[in-house]
């Protein structure tokens, strides 16, 4: 395991230095929690990244709010529906608006971020339902839409990355509904139980969290092997879509991710890994900040580009 370099690593100090939110992810503190992580990523700047449009997605409860983030583009757009992070209780559509930037002007493809039902009100299947039909309504509505219905895929990061990738296996055999791609970005995978902090070069004490009380609130007794909570106990992954698997290499998610993509690659399924070397769980929103989660951004948004277009050079108009 390498350790940070010296720029990343003093923002990552006084990132933590400056952190005095208590993780209360569930309970009488949630409303405080999802305040204080949308102030934690309002840090971030929020680049150009197209025409940014806010909509409406046709929910199994409801519309679920939305925004499309489409670049300049000749004919149709290919495009990601995205889930956000947040352990399933936290973030939204606007918290998440810088990291949904720089991805969509990391890759020059359009993104459609949708906020999805979240515990403790609405506990699982909730947010996986919200996802599903959201990809579904995307490809039926991708020509108003100016995007292309033959090039959609889901994406998401952390829990985000776990609806995304529940969602390829649930779509798997949807016909035209089935999405082309999934991108998941440092993906909770397997649900069984937290998985213990990695060894930290550099010495850094793990961020007080409550992934744990998240995923009781989240599943409510539901049975933690089925593959649409567990995507990594998938058993028969060879109908899934291709992938891009985005990890950073301090995240205690990072083995699940890799055993994930093994098991992938071994059922014949396409996967282009990212390792993000160096790098801890939630650096999306640090592109502004150092330059080693910028690369890594980078990084990502041409292994989307090429998957989704074909095209090695990176992104822009086509």
């Amino acid at each position: 395991m390498t350790g940070r370099d010296p720029e990343y690593l003093a923002f990552l100090r006084r990132r933590l230095a400056e952190d005095g939110t208590d993780g209360d992810e569930a309970g009488d503190g949630v409303e405080a929690a999802r305040r204080a992580h949308a102030a934690d990523l309002a840090r971030s700047p929020r680049p150009p990244a197209g025409a940014v449009t806010d909509l409406a997605v046709d929910g199994p409860a409801g519309p679920l709010p939305a925004r499309l983030y489409r670049p300049a583009w000749d004919g149709p757009a290919p495009a990601l529906v995205y889930l956000h992070g947040g352990g399933w209780v936290l973030g939204d559509v606007d918290s998440y608006d810088p990291v949904v930037r720089a991805l969509a002007a990391a890759s020059g493809v359009a993104w459609l971020s949708v906020g999805y039902r979240r515990p403790p009100e609405d506990p699982f299947p909730a947010a996986l339902d919200d996802t599903v039909a959201a990809v579904r309504w995307t490809v039926r509505h991708a020509a108003a839409l100016g995007l292309d219905p033959r090039r959609i895929g889901v994406a998401g990061d952390s829990a985000g990355g776990q609806l995304a990738a529940a969602a390829a296996g649930v779509l798997r055999a949807a016909g035209p509904d089935r999405p082309v791609l999934q991108v998941l970005l440092y993906p909770a995978l397997d649900l069984r139980e937290v998985p213990p902090p990695l060894p930290d070069p550099d010495g850094l004490a793990p961020p007080r969290d409550g992934v744990d009380r998240a995923l009781r609130a989240y599943l409510r007794g539901t049975d933690r092997t089925r593959p649409d909570v567990s995507p990594l106990l998938d058993p028969d992954p060879a109908g899934l879509p291709p992938a891009v698997i985005a990890t950073a290499e301090h995240d205690r998610l990072r083995p699940q991710a890799e055993r994930h993509a093994e098991r992938l690659r071994a059922a014949g399924v396409p996967v282009t890994l990212v390792p993000g070397t160096g790098l801890d769980h939630g650096f999306l929103g640090w592109g502004a900040f150092a330059r080693r989660p910028a690369e890594a951004i980078a990084e990502i948004g041409a292994a989307v580009h090429r998957a989704l277009t074909g095209v090695p050079d990176g992104p822009g108009p086509r």
